[in-house]
């Protein structure tokens, strides 16, 4: 059997992607001895972990810091940390892995909840990595058992669960968010001001330069001051916003797959094919049949 290899760009970042635009989660179980050498390479992504091991010992490096894992312990992962994972002894090591976007938790990055808790943890350098108490580890227990029935309602329910296992997670470790400002009023509503204009001409062509004026910045500092508030970059951001316009789209099955990458600001379907395929892990053609039958 061929053994798995995590793959990774030049400066470590996972390829893989996780979940998909419509519910940016997945969670499942990794037999260690399926990897090369029971071992998973120094790797991020953008996306938290929550991995818990069912069987066997593990080893997890979070950046400088270690952690040897039994059964019945589990760790989150905060955001953009290189992480290995080794296993330890003989047995068979199984763990239970939850990836998922921080944006599930908070929404908008113009949010409170991203703006005075997402944020500031992300940004928090001691809290690389949280080891999960027994309630926190039940929770994603309960979490995999919900995801493997796949029953109506379900992302909702894994959604707040998530919310709630954060909460008891940081709010004991909020004193530890005071390096990181929480962005003030005025920031945020030149943000809002900038996401509004996405949203309202997403799908025409948006000159940076006009972006920029809405706040009285340069552009290069406008492209500073959104990545700053959201972690993505404008052309990141806006065809993320094109995409899940499409999406909808797609659902109404009033158009053909052409007519809706010009719809939503693609202007060269080719453009709008590889980003679909990106953040939904399927083509256009395979979302559409699947929708519609």
């Amino acid at each position: 059997m061929q053994s798995i290899k995590v793959r990774t760009d030049q400066d470590q970042r996972e390829l893989s992607e996780h979940g998909t635009m419509l519910f940016p989660f997945e969670i499942h179980h990794d037999h260690l001895n399926d990897y090369f050498e029971r071992y998973v390479c120094c790797h991020w992504h953008e996306e938290l972990e929550i991995p818990v091991i069912i069987r066997g010992k593990f080893r997890y490096q979070v950046k400088e810091h270690s952690f040897d894992l039994n059964p019945g312990d589990g760790i989150l992962i905060n955001s953009k940390v290189p992480h290995t994972i080794t296993a330890l002894g003989d047995e068979d090591p199984v763990v239970l892995t939850a990836i998922f976007s921080p944006s599930l938790l908070y929404g908008t990055p113009a949010s409170t909840i991203y703006q005075n808790f997402l944020n500031p943890y992300m940004n928090t350098p001691e809290l690389v990595g949280i080891l999960l108490h027994d309630h926190a580890v039940e929770t994603m227990r309960q979490i995999d058992a919900l995801w493997q029935d796949a029953s109506f309602g379900v992302e909702l329910k894994i959604k707040g669960m998530l919310c709630n296992l954060f909460f008891e997670l940081l709010s004991c470790r909020r004193h530890m968010f005071s390096a990181v400002r929480s962005s003030n009023d005025e920031a945020l509503s030149r943000l809002k001001i900038l996401l509004d204009t996405i949203h309202e001409n997403y799908a025409e062509q948006l000159p940076l330069t006009e972006l920029a004026a809405k706040i009285s910045v340069s552009k290069e500092g406008c492209c500073r001051f959104f990545k700053n508030m959201t972690g993505q970059t404008i052309s990141q951001y806006l065809e993320d916003y094109r995409v899940t316009q499409g999406i909808l789209l797609l659902q109404e099955d009033m158009y053909s797959i052409m007519q809706i990458s010009y719809l939503v600001g693609f202007g060269n379907p080719g453009r709008f094919f590889a980003a679909f395929a990106r953040r939904m892990n399927c083509t256009l053609s395979q979302y559409r049949k699947k929708i519609c039958g």
